[in-house]
């Protein structure tokens, strides 16, 4: 047992150096994006959907399941976003409009519940937002769609079928 302590002790000592918890089972989110929000991911299910405008939407749905890294990554974004701030519907930068709209639906999922931040028919491209919760909203759902849109399983899929102007 002596023995033992200091392997402890050292392993303890590791696991805080890292700085790095493993993200609690009861946490994922989602998120819709793109013009007209026809991009989606669900970290619960693994679906990731390029687009849902297509003759054959079938064929633009893949699955994939974060690593663990990429987990911490999105749910430190997601803690530091404070998304119960938000309210349920919400426009970071309402004196831009364009056409066509994006859509951006981010709903986070813990073991205290539920938040969705809907923000729909908005400024196209990820804009700049006047305030600080809007520039913090649109560079968390950037973050992530790149993290998405830059995986191998988004890659596999067809190329859009159908461009906006």
């Amino acid at each position: 047992m002596r023995r033992m302590i200091p392997v402890l002790l050292l392993l303890a000592l590791v696991c805080t150096a890292c700085g790095k918890q493993a993200v609690p089972e009861d946490f994922s989110f989602a998120l819709t994006w793109n013009c007209y929000g026809v991009s989606s991911y669900d970290s619960a299910t693994g679906v990731l959907v390029k687009t849902t405008d297509a003759t054959h939407p079938e064929d633009y749905v893949t699955e994939y399941h974060l690593t663990e890294a990429e987990r911490q990554q999105i749910r430190k974004l997601l803690q530091d976003l404070d998304a119960d701030s938000y309210p349920d519907e919400y426009d970071p930068n309402p004196e831009l409009k364009s056409d066509p709209s994006m859509t951006l639906i981010l709903t986070v999922r813990t073991g205290s519940g539920e938040k969705t931040i809907r923000a729909e028919g908005i400024a196209l491209g990820y804009p700049t937002a006047p305030t600080a919760a809007g520039r913090r909203f649109l560079e968390t759902c950037r973050t992530i769609e790149t993290l998405l849109t830059g995986t191998e399983a988004w890659q596999a899929l067809p190329d859009y079928e159908f461009l906006y102007e």
